[in-house]
């Protein structure tokens, strides 16, 4: 009795593998989905590009929910990546991205950037998201 129990207990858990099951997706079904890759480049006349950081970049279902802070989806940025990819459902998206000055004094107000140290600009963007294809969008500020 005891061996059966064992080859049992052992049987079950072989054959058990809870993480290829996908609760949202029983059937194993195809998702469709597309990829959105979103160039974001510092660059600036007046400033040195290391005096600007990326702050944010950010992806909601539309304006309301982006100016809400209901983002769909939001990306860790690094000072050294240009490149940012997300992976969504087709369909109608707004991207909002910022940077910000590290400029002392005026420097950043003579920059473009509002107020002195720390002001940030803003940029929206609409895309759409197509199954099955790549989406790029390049980001750009106002100078």
């Amino acid at each position: 009795m005891k061996s059966k129990l064992i080859a049992f207990l052992i049987l079950a858990l072989v054959s058990c593998d809870p993480e290829s099951f996908d609760v949202n997706n029983p059937n194993g079904e195809r998702v469709p989905q597309g990829t959105l890759v979103v160039d974001f480049p510092i660059s600036h006349n007046w400033l040195p590009s290391n005096k600007i950081i990326r702050t944010e970049l950010h992806v909601a279902s539309n304006l309301t929910e982006l100016a809400r802070g209901n983002f769909i989806q939001s990306a860790n940025l690094f000072n050294t990546q240009e490149y940012y990819t997300f992976l969504l459902p087709p369909g109608n998206y707004n991207i909002e991205a910022a940077v910000a000055c590290l400029c002392e004094g005026d420097s950043c107000s003579a920059g473009g950037f509002p107020g002195n140290k720390w002001g940030e600009k803003h940029a929206t963007y609409p895309c759409t998201i197509t199954d099955n294809a790549t989406t790029k969008l390049t980001i750009q500020f106002l100078k």
